[in-house]
């Protein structure tokens, strides 16, 4: 219950005289009263979103199919079944992104897989997170997520795949190092895993772990953006394409869902852009967390919402 993700929502829940009843800390599970009524919630996620519709949204391959069939651009993807599929599916598209079917914070992913010895060992990888998986062709753009609450657009962020800066006189380790103990006094969670895809990823971007880029460099060790993997997370909700805004919007009705965030790769003006993951079950956190919080209690209990002034 003391993460971030939870006391985003429960911070403000209190400030408007909302009950709170902690039924596990640990997952986190509570529940939030107010006038006679009770939502049960999983950080964002609540039981107003039936199972169906969360099993719908949050398998990645469902999801994917989903939107296809209302005519969302997606990318082209197919459920990893043999190696021998996935092989021709691999010369097919030049490039895959492998990952877990229902996983999240980059978790077993890997990005711009290219050779059948790198999908071997992309498939190996992804197994430890669950057993269905998903190939998915490897789309380049930068990578947005859209958060609608109750329908309407209240905020977006881009993320940006982890990076070091170089002084010279460090290796990239040691650098990344540094950069994991400086985070962990703000959020250990946001953490550039040292492991054998962070190493094909140097190498991919030209790097090895022992390369010391030069004073004032910036180093990108990562294809992944996610946060959890190191990425970095910017509030971008006053510039974000309209496109990717009308896209979302139609999404959450399409599930009828009360909060979603929607995630894309696109080009700058959003005109060009693949819908990549649903999460109906998004963490609001920093830096867009607040503005997020208030427009999900605000539409979960109304009754609470506050004067202008003292929001």
């Amino acid at each position: 219950m003391h993460s971030v993700y939870t006391t985003t929502i429960t911070d403000e829940a209190r400030r408007r005289g909302i009950r709170i009843d902690v039924i596990d800390a640990q997952t986190p599970i509570f529940v939030l009263k107010h006038a006679g009524r009770r939502v049960r919630c999983y950080n964002a996620l609540t039981d107003q979103v039936g199972a169906v519709t969360f099993h719908l949204a949050q398998d990645k391959h469902l999801a994917n199919g989903f939107l296809r069939r209302h005519g969302l651009p997606v990318p082209h993807q197919i459920k990893y079944t043999n190696m021998a599929a996935a092989r021709e599916f691999l010369r097919q598209t030049g490039s895959l992104v492998v990952k877990p079917c229902r996983e999240w914070g980059g978790r077993g992913v890997s990005v711009a897989v290219k050779t059948e010895a790198e999908l071997t060992r992309a498939v190996r990888r992804a197994r430890k997170y669950g057993e269905d998986l998903v190939l998915e062709e490897f789309v380049v753009g930068i990578d947005f997520r859209v958060i609608v609450v109750g329908g309407r657009y209240v905020a977006a962020i881009e993320r940006r795949p982890a990076h070091v800066l170089g002084n010279g006189r460090d290796n990239i380790r040691r650098l990344i190092i540094r950069k994991n103990y400086a985070m962990r006094q703000v959020d250990a969670s946001c953490r550039i895993p040292l492991d054998a895809e962070t190493a094909r990823n140097l190498a991919c971007l030209g790097w090895r772990y022992d390369a010391v880029p030069a004073g004032g460099q910036r180093a990108q060790v990562r294809l992944t953006t996610n946060y959890h993997t190191g990425g970095e997370v910017l509030d971008v909700t006053d510039r974000a394409p309209r496109g990717l805004v009308q896209a979302a919007r139609r999404i959450a009705r399409l599930l009828g869902v009360p909060i979603l965030g929607v995630d894309f790769l696109a080009d700058a003006a959003g005109r060009n852009y693949r819908v990549i993951e649903l999460s109906p079950d998004l963490a609001i956190s920093p830096p867009e967390g607040a503005r997020v919080a208030v427009r999900f209690l605000d539409h979960l209990f109304p009754e609470t919402r506050l004067p202008a002034g003292r929001a």
